[in-house]
């Protein structure tokens, strides 16, 4: 498509439109059921240290289910921007989730233990009143040991409950702190073909194995695409709006690109360590996948300053972002593949030996993909094989691929032959 096609620009900022009255909807109506609105955290936090970013409602809700501040009764509601990086496993894979994208909106409530009633009663009425559905079609999925959670919101509900149809690790959770867990059911929303497609969260907070809390989290552009029944919901972010998608590689692009606005917004610097890491790899990859698909830098650019302006980054930093996507992109070598295949656990998904070399740093060399290729079973072990995107001098690929079979080494990884 054209950056400057204007059909495509109205659309994005139609979306962007409806997600904010979405939002509005959900903080007001818990507003008026007595929770008090506080303020979200950045999306790069500034009070939690065990995240990079702010991934979720959980993080400006921590010093209240810490006891580090009092919680008001009967709790607190917020809209939160999150940024979900390790969400970009996805991107250097052949996977692509289609219900998570990068950077969102979380939509929380909070709600001290003697009030989850009350809190159960607010989302019902959120659900059927406000979102106007029907208690058939909304679903919880919980641990059937989880009777606190499934029986506050069948009294409030009386909507299906689907019982331990997921692995154990589905319903719990870690949130940083050795201190602080989750026990969580999940909210599903039933499609036209009849299926449930995951929503959000009803979760019990626990601190030193103490009900601390009681919370609702529901993903804003999620949100969008239940309602909407959407392909992905990549399609109801401007992001997906202005670049319409309509492969799985133009999709990640979209998300990438969304990204990147984020980034640019919130003042990023690409570097070798933390949040500049993760940039330096969404450039990178950002590079590589619009070099695979054929999409231009004008192209590139043009949808970073629209998603700015929509967003309200700033066309500044939006330009800012260009020239470092443009250092990323241009290094004057084209991309090389290579395959190399490991000796890996068997317990081990293949998936993480892919995310573990797209983490490396190689010297002299920019790798810009790894994906997983081949997998097969022999000896009590698995073999992995990886397809591994390198970019710069080709006279270093030999250097750089022994030093990422090194790498992989130390997190169990064999690498099967040698490199020639």
């Amino acid at each position: 498509m054209s950056s400057r096609d204007l059909p495509a620009r109205h659309e994005a900022r139609r979306t962007r439109t409806r997600l904010d009255g979405l939002a509005g909807r959900f903080v007001r109506h818990f507003a008026a059921a007595g929770l008090a609105p506080i303020v979200p955290e950045p999306a790069v936090p500034r009070s939690d240290d065990t995240v990079l970013f702010t991934n979720s409602a959980v993080v400006c809700f921590k010093p209240y289910l810490r006891d580090e501040t009092p919680m008001p009764a009967p709790g607190v509601t917020v809209r939160q921007p999150c940024v979900r990086v390790q969400n970009l496993k996805e991107v250097f894979s052949d996977a692509f989730s289609s219900e998570h994208v990068l950077q969102f909106e979380m939509l929380g409530a909070l709600s001290p233990p003697d009030d989850s009633t009350h809190l159960a009663r607010a989302t019902a009425e959120y659900f059927g009143g406000v979102l106007g559905l029907s208690r058939e079609q909304v679903a919880l999925k919980v641990a059937g040991d989880d009777l606190d959670l499934s029986g506050m919101w069948q009294r409030a509900w009386g909507g299906p409950i689907l019982t331990d149809t997921e692995p154990r690790d589905y319903y719990r959770w870690g949130f940083g702190h050795p201190d602080l867990t989750g026990r969580g059911a999940t909210f599903a929303i039933r499609q036209d073909d009849g299926h449930y497609r995951d929503l959000g969260n009803l979760i019990a907070f626990e601190h030193h194995h103490t009900v601390s809390g009681y919370g609702v989290g529901l993903g804003l552009e999620t949100l969008a695409a239940c309602l909407d029944q959407a392909r992905w919901v990549l399609d109801c972010t401007p992001a997906g709006a202005l670049i319409r998608p309509t492969s799985v590689e133009e999709a990640k692009l979209a998300d990438l690109t969304g990204l990147l606005a984020r980034a640019a917004g919130l003042g990023l610097r690409p570097s070798s360590r933390g949040r500049g890491h993760v940039l330096r790899r969404a450039l990178a990859a950002t590079a590589a996948l619009a070099d695979t698909l054929g999409t231009s830098r004008s192209q590139l650019d043009d949808w970073l300053r629209d998603l700015a302006q929509i967003e309200g980054s700033g066309l500044h930093a939006a330009d800012w972002m260009s020239q470092h996507l443009g250092r990323h992109g241009d290094t004057g070598h084209h991309a090389r593949s290579f395959d190399l295949s490991f000796w890996w656990d068997v317990p081990n998904d293949p998936r993480d030996l892919a995310g573990h070399a797209v983490a490396c740093r190689l010297p002299r060399t920019q790798l810009v993909n790894a994906a997983v290729k081949d997998v097969w079973h022999g000896h009590g072990r698995q073999s992995v094989t990886l397809g591994v995107t390198l970019r710069g001098d080709p006279a270093e690929d030999k250097r750089a691929l022994r030093a990422l079979a090194h790498l992989l080494q130390q997190h169990g990884a064999e690498l099967r032959g040698q490199l020639r």
